[in-house]
């Protein structure tokens, strides 16, 4: 079967400092696959080399099949959707008009042809309204949201587009507790299916959502394996996560 996503030897630099250093990276279809690693490991600058913001300097991207390295955002987009460590919602549209505009990009067909079967595009968004929990709040500017339920627009939109491949730049960053258990039950139920990549410090998320995880120090994979081998994996305690539970 295609892989979701092979990486192989990318390299970014930054003038004289490498920050990603020869990143081989291979996700299956359907995948939720975690990339962990402390501060300043790298791990914003792949995803923005995977999802077409940076161009890497040396290496190989291939999304189910298609080379995508190097390639523009807007070139991108129909494989793969990212949400980011901020939110990036459009504060002054309503929370549902979000999602149309997510849902209006999906699929191959031009904007007018979409745009002439509107009808699809409400069932749509309001599909994903539903699922993301957010019914309620319909008709209010996205700005008004909590910051919780901003981020669970951010990941609305990201689905509404309706890519295979869904990239989550740490979902759960500055939520509480029942904030982030409620976020990452979301995660899982809306992904369903779909191939998942998440940047993620929350480790109790992480080894509760990921299927493989895939250790990222100074620029390097270190290690990619299952949570219950990570955890047991000496070189991953001795550089992240400390002393083995």
């Amino acid at each position: 079967m295609t892989a979701a996503l092979d990486l192989r030897g990318v390299v970014k630099r930054f003038g004289a400092t490498d920050v990603l250093r020869g990143v081989d990276l291979h996700m299956a279809q359907g995948e939720r696959h975690a990339i962990i690693g402390p501060n300043g490991a790298g791990k914003s600058t792949l995803f923005d080399v995977i999802s077409g913001r940076t161009r890497p300097d040396e290496g190989r991207i291939v999304a189910r099949g298609v080379d995508i390295t190097g390639r523009p955002p807007q070139r991108v987009s129909r494989m793969l959707a990212r949400s980011f460590q901020t939110t990036s919602v459009f504060g002054g549209l309503s929370v549902l008009d979000n999602l149309r505009c997510a849902a209006l990009g999906a699929g191959s067909a031009r904007v007018v042809d979409r745009w002439l079967h509107s009808r699809a595009i409400d069932d749509r968004a309001r599909a994903m309204l539903d699922a993301i929990g957010l019914s309620s709040r319909a008709d209010d500017a996205a700005a008004r949201l909590a910051y919780a339920e901003q981020r669970a627009l951010d990941l609305g939109i990201a689905l509404a587009t309706d890519a295979p491949l869904i990239l989550l730049d740490e979902p759960t960053a500055g939520m509480n507790r029942a904030e982030a258990a409620r976020a990452l039950s979301l995660i899982r139920a809306t992904t369903e299916g779909r191939t998942l990549l998440v940047v993620e410090h929350d480790m109790d998320a992480v080894f509760a959502l990921a299927d493989r995880i895939s250790v990222l120090v100074r620029g390097r994979v270190i290690a990619s394996d299952t949570p219950a081998a990570i955890r047991l994996n000496a070189d991953v305690q001795e550089a992240y996560l400390g002393a083995a539970p």
